[in-house]
C-alpha cells in the first residue's frame, strides 16, 4: 500500500501566453511548498523533470522521507535513465543532468512514484490552471 502522506509531490506548469515555466514541490505531511522556482520558457516536459531533480536535492538536502511523487511519466523516466530526450538544450537541463549523474549514489535512493491522479485525485503540487 502506497502511503500518499509521505514525501514530495512535485509539478510543472507552463503558460504559452506568458512564456513561463514554473515548478514546485509540496510536503505531502505539512501541506507546506519546499520550493518553487521560475524557469523562463521552457517545456512542460523539462519543468517536470526540473520538478523532480529539485524534489531529490530537497530531500537530500533536509534529510526528509526519501518519495518523490510525480504525475509525469516522461519526466519519471528522464530522472530514471539520469538524461532527458529533450532536444531543448539549456543550463537548467545540463546541470540537472549532470547533478543526477555525480550524485547517483543518493538519487538511486529515492523512490519516484507516479501519481495516479485517476485514483486519487490532483497531485498536491498541481497550480490550478487547468
Amino acid at each position: 500500500m502506497i502511503d500518499l502522506s509521505k514525501g514530495i509531490a512535485v509539478d510543472a506548469a507552463h503558460s504559452i501566453k506568458n512564456k513561463v515555466t514554473e515548478i514546485q514541490g509540496v510536503d505531502l505531511e505539512t501541506g507546506e511548498i519546499v520550493f518553487y522556482k521560475e524557469l523562463g520558457n521552457q517545456t512542460i516536459n523539462i519543468g517536470e523533470f526540473l520538478a523532480i531533480v529539485e524534489g531529490i536535492k530537497h530531500i537530500t538536502k533536509y534529510n526528509k522521507p526519501k518519495i518523490i511523487f510525480s504525475d509525469s511519466v516522461t519526466a519519471i523516466s528522464w530522472v530514471k535513465r539520469k538524461r532527458t530526450a529533450s532536444k531543448k538544450r539549456n543550463k537548467h537541463v545540463q546541470m540537472a543532468e549532470i547533478y543526477l549523474k555525480v550524485a547517483a549514489y543518493w538519487v538511486d535512493k529515492v523512490e519516484i512514484i507516479h501519481w495516479d491522479n485517476e485514483a486519487w485525485g490532483e497531485i498536491p503540487a498541481d497550480f490550478g490552471n487547468k
